[in-house]
């Protein structure tokens, strides 16, 4: 473990929910002590709002729209124009659904997270400051930040997206091998995404802020939020359809 005594001047000038990031051990200890919620979540509502921004700038809802009439049966019977109203009213609804989407995620992770922390110190019999909670929570919002910062750069390289989900920068196993030419298949894909690394890179962070809020010691913490993590993973992906 990283003392934050054994930090670098740099490192101890860090705001600690940016710290946690690289040092998670001395992060999350700080960040539990004296950190506050109001930076990692601002971050975090900046780079989800950016993410659901560029999305909606490239989307192109034409070819989802003349599958969706073709599945009705009434795209023969269309105009042109019909169609184009008909493109452009998925494309708002679109925009509308993601931008809001955007806007909701990092405070229902907020809650959530905060919600895990106290859930697994009282699971695994600490003392949970109240004051560290939230702070500790906003901190681990800070991975996902980052991956949507990605997936806002990764969107604005496209000239039109499809709506709906899109894996824009990979995040996962599964998108790795896709990357490489090698996509995974069947069950193996959803194996592969299940091992989010940005929702891992999080986890970790969350099982140090477990030990330090919760006065958990840090094996059990980081064994109990591991396997935390991986159970609801699973959970998530069986809810999605993998």
């Amino acid at each position: 473990m990283t003392s934050e005594a054994e930090l670098p001047a740099a490192g101890r000038a860090l705001p600690p929910a940016l710290l946690a990031l690289v040092a998670p051990d001395a992060g999350m200890e700080r960040q539990a002590r004296t950190g506050g919620v109001k930076l990692a979540f601002i971050i975090a509502f900046v780079c989800a709002l950016l993410a659901g921004g560029a999305h909606s700038l490239r989307v192109d809802a034409k070819d989802a729209t003349l599958q969706r009439l073709e599945k009705q049966g009434g795209l023969q019977n269309m105009s042109d124009r019909q169609i184009e109203d008909e493109t452009r009213t998925a494309e708002r609804i679109f925009v509308v659904a993601r931008v809001a989407r955007g806007a909701f995620e990092a405070p229902l992770q907020l809650g959530l997270t905060c919600l895990a922390v106290l859930g697994l110190g009282w699971f695994l019999k600490g003392r949970v400051k109240g004051s560290a909670v939230a702070p500790v929570a906003a901190a681990t919002l800070l991975p996902g930040a980052l991956a949507n910062l990605l997936d806002a750069v990764a969107a604005l390289q496209h000239a039109v997206l499809p709506p709906g989900p899109a894996e824009l920068s990979p995040r996962s196993l599964s998108g790795i091998f896709a990357v490489l030419g090698h996509p995974l298949m069947g069950p193996w894909l959803k194996l592969g995404n299940t091992f989010d690394f940005f929702s891992l890179w999080a986890a970790l962070m969350l099982g140090y802020g477990v030990a330090h809020a919760g006065q958990v010691a840090l094996k059990r913490a980081m064994w109990g939020t591991m396997i935390g993590w991986v159970c609801v993973r699973l959970l998530t992906q069986v809810a999605m359809g993998g």
